[in-house]
């Protein structure tokens, strides 16, 4: 009899042992999930005791009847992702979301990749987006490699982001973690690089290129992070440009804008000019825009004609050629695909001026929709030759009835009419492109067209590329002449300039 109590109480022992520890397992799963994945509340005791019944019985051998507090027992069981064989699943996604770029572990070249690639089901979106205000600010991506923008390009269903890189550059491995927002751990495909062409003139200690992120066909990042494998977790999140409504016939890109620029005139003759030979947007570049000029260029980003882009180095100037030149042209120009028609890349002291009364646009589009004879290929870009006029030189001596009032509101173009000889191709010439011709540009040349596009160079007596220097420049080679082709544009411009500054004045306090 003593025998059989002892047996019976050391079975009762075993029991309650047993019945503590599922009771245990069943709070250290709880506490497993709240650390992992997070609860919508705290669960109470009866959970717990809910959740240790199911254990108890998916533990033990025996089969028996599951009854309707059994189900609703397995159904919080099930809400709560916390089954005995889940810990494990658990522990792999802790490692992933702890990864250096707290993406999955999803990393594959092109397009091949499965739908349902996301550990938490939320895919990019699948909705081709608006198009928003163009978002562009320099970003770290490693020690020396900073990124800028990131341009979706439909054609090739890809995202193109500009990069700034040291020279010398041994190429790297680029990740790009493609998000439908800031905080989605997004999706990961491999990056590839892309050289822009450095400048010709002189050595400097940075350059530019791009990082190629290929997109799965029909799914649109809001977002994107660039990095290499030698980062730990990405320091940067860039918006996707988009393409879309309202479109421009032509689009004027400048170089990045500095302290040295501070005349006002000239940039507002530089802009009436343009527009009045047929362009509808200008996009600056802003490093160090110095007051006035601020003031000039805000008032027609309000009107919508100027559109102004942060461009602050994150380094000194000097050690990139000329402000980052070949990064901005490149970075305006793509982003002009599925925007405009036509892009002009020239600075604001050059003016392309059509010999006969016609638009740049009309004249783009006589020309750029025709073949070259000896290739077959269509013409992607007009090239404009490039002529020096003097303004250190005395004003003309030709009389026009705007005269006065040309000198009045120092509108330079008109009153110099000395120039140099015209330059032949590609020497200080400057280009006007079908964005989606371009592969690689460089500042007077196309540097390589994408395959089926060739250059058309425009003859000196259908357009030039008027050159206004303010101090003498060697290259401006002579015979000289008297050319008075912009003048001819007097009594339309003039007027217009003159409107426009006085109204600068009067809403702003400009200095004119």
């Amino acid at each position: 009899m003593r025998d059989y109590i002892t047996s019976f109480d050391m079975t009762m022992r075993i029991k309650h042992v047993r019945a503590v520890t599922v009771i245990l397992s069943a709070f250290l799963l709880i506490y497993a999930s709240i650390k992992y994945h997070g609860l919508p509340r705290i669960p109470s005791i009866t959970d717990v005791l809910a959740i240790a019944r199911v254990q108890k019985s998916k533990n033990s051998s025996l089969p028996g009847p599951v009854n309707k507090s059994m189900k609703h027992e397995v159904l919080l069981l099930n809400r709560m992702n916390m089954t005995l064989n889940s810990r494990g699943k658990g522990r792999i996604e802790l490692i992933l979301r702890k990864s250096a770029d707290r993406a999955p572990e999803i990393l594959q070249k092109g397009h091949q990749r499965s739908r349902n690639d996301s550990l938490r089901g939320d895919n990019l979106d699948k909705t081709f987006p608006p198009r928003k205000p163009y978002q562009g600010y320099l970003q770290q991506v490693d020690v020396r490699i900073f990124v800028y923008s990131a341009i979706y390009e439909y054609a090739k269903s890809s995202v193109r982001t500009l990069v700034l890189v040291p020279e010398p550059f041994t190429p790297v491995s680029f990740i790009c973690i493609l998000k439908r927002s800031r905080s989605h751990l997004g999706h990961k495909v491999i990056g590839n690089f892309q050289h822009i062409p450095p400048s010709r003139w002189g050595t400097y200690k940075n350059r530019c290129g791009f990082v190629h992120c290929p997109v799965p066909l029909d799914t649109y990042p809001a977002f994107i992070s660039v990095l290499t494998t030698s980062v730990s977790s990405p320091k940067n999140v860039l918006p996707v440009n988009y393409p879309g409504p309202p479109y421009n016939n032509l689009t004027r890109c400048y170089p990045a804008v500095h302290g040295n620029f501070t005349d006002v005139n000239t940039l507002v003759t530089a802009l009436e000019t343009s527009r009045y030979f047929g362009t509808d947007k200008f996009i600056f570049y802003n490093y160090s825009v110095p007051d006035q000029i601020n003031k000039v260029l805000l008032q027609y980003e309000r009107e919508g004609i100027v559109e102004m882009r942060s461009w602050r180095l994150p380094f000194p100037s000097e050690e990139i050629h000329y402000w980052g030149q070949m990064a901005t042209i490149h970075d305006c120009v793509f982003s002009q695909l599925g925007v405009a028609k036509y892009v002009l890349l020239a600075d604001i002291d050059e003016i392309v001026v059509p010999k006969n009364n016609v638009s740049l646009v009309d004249l783009a589009d006589r020309i750029l929709n025709t073949k070259d004879p000896s290739s077959q290929k269509l013409y992607g870009a007009l090239m404009f030759q490039n002529v020096f006029f003097s303004l250190y030189e005395n004003e003309t001596t030709y009389k026009f009835s705007e005269k006065t009032i040309a000198k009045q509101f120092k509108m330079n173009a008109f009153l110099h009419t000395n120039r140099s000889r015209t330059n032949g191709p590609q020497f200080r010439s400057k280009l006007l492109v079908k964005p989606e011709a371009v592969d690689l540009i460089h500042v007077h040349i196309m540097e390589k067209f994408l395959p089926g596009w060739a250059m058309y160079v425009v003859r000196p007596e259908v357009a030039l590329m008027h050159h206004y220097r303010g101090k003498y420049d060697s290259q401006s080679l002579g015979p000289w002449s008297q050319d008075f082709t912009f003048i001819k544009y007097s009594s339309s411009l003039i007027p217009k300039i003159k409107k426009r500054l006085l109204d600068l004045q009067s809403k702003l306090g400009i200095q004119i």
